[in-house]
């Protein structure tokens, strides 16, 4: 090969040619079905199998399916990266949850390099654990009991020991609990952190200030907690997220947010700015703020969920999102320039979905997406089967097989946008439905 020509090739027999100036990987691509795949760096097409020599930095490959036929996943080797991900359209079951399955929170809580999760069920008060024992099954714990109307997690290591410690929101006392962990995943009560004159109902643990102490984001408000997630809805008041900057143990009040009442909230800081993303239900809207601006990036009645993390480790950051009625999970993909796509439906339940994590449930090395169905009392993950264009940045020979089949054969949802779905059956407590079904009947048949 000319050095000066490209470094990029493909190479269809058993010749590998190589830059005198560098060592370059073979990338072997395999084609199943109709399709091909383009080398985007180099605009080099693989319309049948092919081995790709370069000694690129980055390579991308994009798959594009022939009419009639869809792209179903990357199998073989794992990309190092992607663009967007494949999920499975069939759920996997995480835990329950009696008292209604509100929250998911996910980290490594025993230090064994896994995924572990904490739960509440919101009406009897339970706050539970559940440690990944490797295989993909989980272990459940109960952590607390008959906490009063507890309503969001967060993990963070407070004490400077290494391990994430777990904070819980009880809003129907008004405060923070703080519970540390042993290391092992044994956590004990340490404290309740009460703010004068608010009641959090979400909130996010993280050192604002760079000072080394725990500060806090807090979205809080007064509200009717004796029945359904209307009833709260409809008798908010004095809604307010707000920083809340640690002070020896003290709290001080600082910068404002937004006055709205955010059910979930989630924030990260990077290069020493910090983006949050709130779920703020009387808006019906997931909103992103981040260097005092302010963008919607999802819309849906009942916005419930929200989170963050970067499930194609692309390096931008995307969003998990949940509405409550009509029920959706969506996942919006952060770009370079720090804007967002649009919305990607994930699954639309019959039940109202609330909660949103993400985590490597199955261990496989994929990010996945956790949601609830709230009055089916469970949690569950849909497992990211493959990214959608696969990037490849190590300097390793690699093998991958791109998979095309028929469309109607296809059992991956592509997470693309799609139309909103069409009203679900189920609201908040079960009652909000049966109230509209009875009116539509008295305006059709009570005149007659």
């Amino acid at each position: 090969m000319n050095k000066y020509h490209s470094v990029f090739s493909i190479i269809t027999t058993t010749l590998v040619v190589i830059s005198p100036l560098t060592q370059a990987s073979n990338i072997n691509i395999t084609l199943e079905g109709n399709g091909e795949v383009k080398a985007k760096e180099s605009s080099i097409n693989c319309t049948e199998n092919c081995i790709l020599t370069n000694d690129l930095p980055v390579t991308t490959l994009v798959p594009t399916a022939s009419s009639g036929w869809s792209f179903t996943g990357w199998s073989g080797q794992q990309c190092d990266s992607g663009s967007q991900v494949l999920v499975n359209d069939k759920y996997t079951r995480l835990s329950g949850a009696s008292g209604g399955a509100k929250t998911i929170k996910t980290g490594d809580i025993n230090g064994d390099g896994f995924d572990d999760f904490v739960t509440i069920g919101l009406f009897n008060g339970e706050i539970s654990l559940s440690t990944n024992n490797g295989n993909g099954q989980f272990d459940a714990t109960e952590i607390d009991i008959n906490k009063y109307y507890p309503t969001a997690l967060d993990l963070f290591d407070s004490d400077n020991d290494s391990d994430l410690d777990l904070y819980l929101a009880e809003f129907g006392r008004g405060n923070i609990k703080v519970y540390l962990n042993d290391g092992l995943g044994h956590f004990t009560f340490s404290e309740d952190i009460k703010i004068p004159d608010i009641k959090p109902y979400s909130f996010k643990v993280l050192d604002k200030n760079d000072d080394g102490q725990i500060d806090i984001l807090i979205s809080s408000f007064s509200a009717d907690i004796s029945g359904d997630l209307w009833v709260l809805v409809n008798s908010i008041k004095s809604p307010k997220t707000q920083w809340y900057i640690n002070n020896n143990g003290s709290y001080t009040a600082e910068e404002v947010i937004s006055e709205s009442a955010s059910m979930t909230i989630d924030a990260y800081k990077s290069k020493g700015v910090i983006s949050i993303v709130a779920a703020e239900i009387e808006n019906s809207k997931v909103v992103h703020y981040r260097s005092g601006i302010r963008t919607v990036v999802d819309k849906g009645r009942g916005s419930y969920g929200a989170a963050f993390s970067d499930i194609d480790k692309d390096g931008n950051m995307d969003i998990l999102a949940a509405h409550y009625s009509p029920s959706t999970l969506n996942l919006i993909y952060g770009k370079e320039d720090g804007t967002f796509t649009e919305a990607a439906l994930i699954t639309s339940p019959d039940d109202g979905v609330t909660a949103t994590s993400f985590g490597d449930y199955n261990n496989d090395g994929y990010i996945d997406v956790a949601t609830s169905e709230f009055n089916k009392e469970l949690f569950y993950y849909f497992a990211t089967k493959s990214y959608k264009d696969c990037v490849i940045s190590t300097s390793s020979d690699i093998s991958l097989t791109a998979t095309f089949t028929k469309s109607t054969d296809s059992n991956i949802s592509n997470i693309e946008p799609k139309e909103t779905p069409k009203s679900n059956s189920s609201s908040g407590g079960g009652c909000f439905s049966y109230i509209l079904l009875m009116l539509s009947l008295f305006i059709r048949y009570g005149r007659s």
